[in-house]
């Protein structure tokens, strides 16, 4: 059978012509063989080979969501272990494509695939094609995919980047875990706190009114005039909170406002180091995972600038990426920036020295994901035995307000 195909040269160009073969496999093959990387092949009058029919491609694309599935990392990490794994077993980049829009769960995931699958089978890169999915692809994931196909080792980069989107998933997953004790402690308290002022509270209060009991200790007339507010107003409680919450998102869209924010969480007591260190996880991460994928160093820089997201982080950043420009190596321009420990400045040293600068990096990453680890493991053991200590005392200031009245009127018939 004659196949139509589309090729990158090992120049780097893109190249087309037909080849006579058996089947689509052994054409791919023979393409490998002229050591060229395969970005379509089309059977001669049967169509773009895809491994699917067209009638789900077509419903796929069809399909309407009100409320689009948001793309996890867990989703983004198993769909490029697969493309590795299938792009270096020699399948087509159409082909895989195919192949994955019907086997992923998330709709919006497949369908976002689905189209990529047709920009490619229509002489798209497959660097251009995941770009037009930014709300699902970011950057940083298209720069490995462009550096990869450039390169003529796609498999090898979407090895690292499943590793990489790993990573972070590891990450984000480790930062949720250390929040959710103390979130749902602290949500537990004032529930507990609530119910104690509008139900109980008021009871005792009625009860002291019926006793004739008039004269109450401050801490019982402090709580009693709570629970009056919050019988009275309790519908008024959600509007601080709505007022706190998007009075700072919209600080947060404001640059200078942003810098405050980003600044107020490094300072933070425990969470801020918390913050710190998974944010410069993330950002070297990132960086060592774009130099090992042979993105030049300024886009790197830049790249990992943006993926911090934090302001005084992304500032260190970019001075980084401006003394790069000069010429100047980067553990001397490390050295220089406060929020950078000596030790990076020295690992980074030896890496360009050597000429590892990618592998030290990533050992630079997983030192700051040990120190966070370090830090988690101890907020761990701390938490506990202040949440207990905290809501303790909370819980007792009211109940103690109740009881001290009635203790009083005790010891008068005593």
């Amino acid at each position: 059978m004659l196949y139509k195909y589309k090729v990158r040269t090992a120049t780097g160009t893109i190249s087309t012509g037909t080849r006579e073969a058996a089947n689509e496999a052994a054409a791919v093959s023979w393409m490998r063989e002229q050591g060229w990387s395969p970005i379509s092949v089309e059977a001669q009058g049967g169509g773009v080979f895809s491994g699917g029919g067209e009638g789900e491609g077509s419903a796929l694309s069809m399909e309407i969501n009100l409320f689009p599935q948001k793309v996890k990392l867990k989703d983004k990490n198993v769909l490029f272990k697969q493309m590795a794994t299938m792009v270096n077993a020699g399948v087509t980049i159409a082909a895989t494509m195919d192949l994955m829009a019907s086997q992923i769960e998330n709709k919006t995931l497949a369908k976002a695939i689905s189209e990529i699958r047709d920009a490619v089978s229509g002489g798209v890169t497959t660097a251009a094609a995941f770009a037009r999915h930014p709300k699902i692809f970011n950057n940083l994931e298209v720069a490995l995919i462009r550096a990869g196909e450039e390169g003529g080792v796609l498999d090898v980069t979407l090895e690292r980047l499943a590793a990489f989107v790993e990573a972070q998933y590891a990450l984000n997953k480790k930062i949720k875990g250390a929040m959710i004790y103390p979130s749902v402690i602290i949500v537990l308290t004032l529930v507990v706190l609530a119910a104690l002022c509008l139900f109980i509270v008021p009871i005792f209060r009625k009860a002291f009114a019926n006793i004739g009991l008039t004269e109450l200790p401050a801490l019982t007339e402090i709580i009693f005039s709570i629970s009056d507010w919050l019988v009275a107003y309790w519908w008024t409680i959600p509007i601080p909170i709505l007022v706190v919450f998007f009075g700072l998102k919209e600080i947060n869209k404001r640059e200078r406002g942003k810098e405050a924010l980003d600044k107020l969480k490094l300072k933070l007591p425990i969470f801020g180091d918390i913050i710190f260190k998974s944010t410069m996880t993330r950002a070297f991460r990132t960086l060592a995972t774009l130099v090992t994928a042979g993105v030049s160093i300024l886009d790197s820089i830049e790249m990992s600038s943006g993926v911090a997201d934090n302001f005084v982080i992304s500032e260190a950043f970019e001075f980084l990426r401006d003394q790069a420009q000069l010429g100047i190596m980067m553990s001397v321009s490390i050295k220089e920036q406060n929020i950078f420990p000596s030790m990076v400045a020295h690992m980074v040293a030896v890496g360009e020295e050597t000429g590892q600068i990618d592998e030290v990096l990533a050992k630079v990453a997983d030192w700051y994901d040990m120190e966070l680890d370090e830090t988690i493991k101890g907020l761990t053991a701390i938490i506990e035995p202040v949440m207990i200590v905290v809501v303790g005392l909370v819980v007792g200031l009211v109940v103690a307000s109740v009881f001290i009245p009635i203790i009083g009127s005790l010891q008068e018939f005593i």
